[in-house]
């Protein structure tokens, strides 16, 4: 009796075990990996043809060619690479399912931006996650990596006619030809950035800017266009970032102006605009204005006959060493 009961458990059991590992593998096969993730996740080692192949084949030839000269050409050509990473394949997929199948590839000229940033981040991991893409300012307005970036190497192009390389003017004879796009950058940084943020480019029109469209200054040197962790640790607050190129304006002082100091408002672009101005200095307002937007008390008795700082009063604005009103350095 005590044996039949031990073999009814060890069968309750053993069902039990049978039953589970069954849900388990109905959740599994429910989890199918999303496109385009999925044309390497379904593939096999023989649907893997080669770069060789994609590039005999006729068909392809002219990107082949080009993408000899691409930063991206000595990494997937590293023999020790597994073989969904090495050649065309690696950002394209498998190409035998192409020759089966000429939709069953992926093209990155008719691919929506997440997909585009899922097959980038295959390789670019150390960048950012895909689910911090979807989190970035260009993920939510839908901007594909290859809207900055190419993935080929190609001949330098004329820049569009939008955003700064309109600047006539502004721009000087030494900066006429525009330099070799880094980071596989399709142009440089003000006429890439230009091309969505117009209000911006429209500032370096002002009389008074920052030396963006000289090309003296680029966009990069103030702003992270990915938020990497990287760019997490580099990341430096607006005063920080302001006194890299005006260390005079830095500190401390022994008597310091709250918003210099950053113990108030919104530090330097408190009184200065960042990218362009009508007024010198890039300030945001002129004459006793400006100081009138902190300093109310002071709006309707005090009257300098110039600005506050150059009426012989106010001179040292950033900080002072000697005088608590900041009358001098």
């Amino acid at each position: 009796m005590n044996v039949q009961k031990r073999w009814l458990c060890l069968s309750a059991v053993a069902l039990a075990l049978l039953a589970a590992v069954t849900v388990v593998a109905e959740k599994e096969q429910q989890k199918t990996t999303p496109y385009p993730l999925s044309l390497f996740a379904k593939a096999t080692p023989d649907d893997y043809m080669g770069e060789k192949d994609c590039a005999e084949a006729g068909c392809h030839y002219p990107h082949a060619d080009n993408f000899n000269r691409s930063p991206h050409a000595p990494f997937v050509r590293n023999p020790k690479l597994p073989i969904d990473q090495q050649g065309c394949e690696a950002c394209h997929g498998p190409a035998k399912p192409h020759l089966e199948d000429p939709s069953k590839i992926f093209s990155y000229s008719q691919s929506k931006p997440a997909d585009i940033a899922a097959m980038c981040l295959r390789c670019h991991a150390d960048t950012m996650r895909l689910s911090q893409w979807h989190r970035t300012q260009h993920g939510k307005a839908d901007v594909a990596c290859t809207a900055c970036h190419q993935i080929h190497w190609q001949p330098h192009k004329e820049p569009p006619a939008r955003g700064l390389i309109n600047l006539g003017s502004l721009r000087s004879p030494q900066t006429e030809k525009e330099p070799q796009p880094r980071r596989l950058l399709k142009f440089d940084d003000p006429i890439l950035c230009s091309q969505c943020h117009q209000r911006q480019a429209n500032e370096f029109r002002l009389n008074f800017h920052h030396p963006v469209p000289e090309r003296r200054l680029e966009c990069s040197e103030c702003h992270e266009a990915h938020p990497s962790k990287a760019a997490q640790k580099r990341f430096r607050p607006i005063k920080e970032m302001c006194v890299s190129c005006h260390p005079d304006k830095a500190g401390p002082f022994t008597y310091e102006h709250d918003p210099v100091a950053g113990w108030s408002g919104e530090g330097c672009t408190e009184c200065h605009r960042a990218h362009g101005s009508q007024n010198p200095k890039l300030l945001n307002a002129f004459s006793r204005g400006l100081c009138a937007q902190c300093h109310t008390d002071k709006s309707a008795t005090h009257y300098p006959g110039r600005t506050c700082w150059m009426a012989g009063c106010h001179a040292a604005v950033h900080g002072s060493n000697s005088d608590a009103l900041l009358r001098r350095p």
